[in-house]
């Protein structure tokens, strides 16, 4: 029996929780399940052409801001008309209107999924927010509960963040699955074809095979704290003359960016290649990964480095430490701190022993739980567990 599942989310702008979406969407067993993905804004995103090259439809639903009654029936309209044997909404605003339109039309298969920020509450303090959190404040708690309500079935990326969310919002965590992120797995570092598309990628940016190429994925904004990541680069260069860096990824803050490195004077060492669809390719061409986020919910970057077998330097902050296994898959340092990143790069780049141990202790993490494989069989499994609840 092949199970119609509708995937619904708020939009498809880019980000870990949209990435894991579309990864699913396009791997799932097409014997055993038949995808439709519904959002709320398209964004101009890539993920939607990947989707529909994958020959899964997406659905435009505009919908308001606000809670909205109209909001639940255009949706009721689309649900009716695909009649989905499974309904799975990726966190709390799709699961409140996916929720109640499915639970009205009848369909009680229903699955959510919530992204690493989806989940954080204000239990603590955070030196820095990239928005405010959408768990804070009564009414959220209140619309938290309803949602656990309409769904079966919770899956979270880490139990931890999942247990914290039903702590705050005093819901049950019965209901609670593990599914961490899922990515790709890479070609070991010695691999014909990697060393190929390595040689290729160094070349094509004027990086000789002598030197210690470190390398960054992510948006330019301020919750990556690049400027911190630029000073560190800067101090570690002017002791390691084979230092170079790549920053794959664009936003509002490359032009400050560009200009603190030519005051720091490595603007010939530092390359901005802007927003690439070729990251994994990217990724096999550099010998270190670093990361100097303030807050990183999760780190779905950190996981694609991993599934490369790169050497990684990371800020210990949020879920990092246990992602990088307190420190045995890659060196942590604290954030906002242009001399501890300065000091573990320079360690890297000095140290090929190091690199190499990491790197593979990193690979063989990948593998073992964050393979997109493992991730597509967790939520088949619970297609298939929500559906069969629907029939009791």
């Amino acid at each position: 029996m092949t199970l119609s599942t509708l995937l619904m989310v708020d939009g498809l702008g880019l980000s870990g929780k949209t990435k894991a979406l579309a990864d699913l969407a396009a791997g799932l067993d097409r014997k055993r399940f038949q995808p439709t993905v519904l959002c709320f804004k398209k964004e101009n995103s890539p993920l939607a052409g990947i989707l529909e090259r994958e020959q899964v439809p997406v659905i435009e639903v505009p919908i308001r801001d606000g809670l909205s009654i109209g909001n639940v029936r255009q949706i009721m309209r689309v649900i009716s008309r695909l009649r989905p044997d499974v309904v799975h909404c990726y966190n709390p605003r799709p699961m409140l209107y996916g929720g109640l339109a499915a639970r009205l039309l009848g369909i009680k298969s229903t699955l959510g999924s919530l992204s690493a920020f989806a989940c954080m509450v204000p239990d603590r303090e955070y030196a820095f927010l990239p928005q405010p959190l959408i768990n804070a404040g009564g009414t959220n708690r209140v619309r938290n509960r309803l949602v656990s309500m309409l769904i079966r079935r919770l899956a979270v990326v880490s139990l931890n963040l999942g247990q914290g969310f039903c702590r705050y919002n005093r819901i049950s965590p019965a209901k609670l699955r593990l599914v961490p992120y899922g990515v790709k797995l890479g070609d070991t570092p010695d691999q014909a074809s990697r060393v190929a598309i390595r040689q290729q990628k160094r070349a094509s940016i004027g990086i000789k095979d002598d030197e210690i190429l470190v390398g960054s994925v992510g948006r330019l904004v301020e919750q990556k704290d690049y400027p911190t990541q630029i000073a560190g680069f800067a101090i570690a260069a002017r002791s390691e003359p084979r230092l170079r860096m790549i920053l794959v990824g664009d936003g509002p803050l490359r032009p400050a960016l560009e200009q603190s490195a030519r005051e720091l004077g490595v603007a010939d060492r530092i390359g901005f290649l802007g927003y690439r669809e070729d990251i994994p390719e990217w990724l096999q061409a550099i010998d270190v990964f670093a990361q100097t986020s303030k807050f990183e919910p999760f780190g779905v970057a950190l996981l694609e480095a991993k599934a490369f077998g790169l050497a990684i330097a990371s800020t210990a902050v949020n879920e990092v430490p246990d992602i990088l296994s307190q420190g045995r898959s890659g060196l942590l340092f604290e954030a906002n701190s242009a001399e501890a990143f300065g000091g573990a790069l320079l360690k890297l780049a000095r140290d090929a022993t190091l690199r190499d141990s990491l790197g593979k202790q990193a690979y063989h993490e990948a593998r073992l739980k964050h393979s997109l494989s493992a991730m597509i069989a967790a939520y088949q499994d619970l297609y298939q567990e929500v559906y069969q609840l629907s029939r009791a």
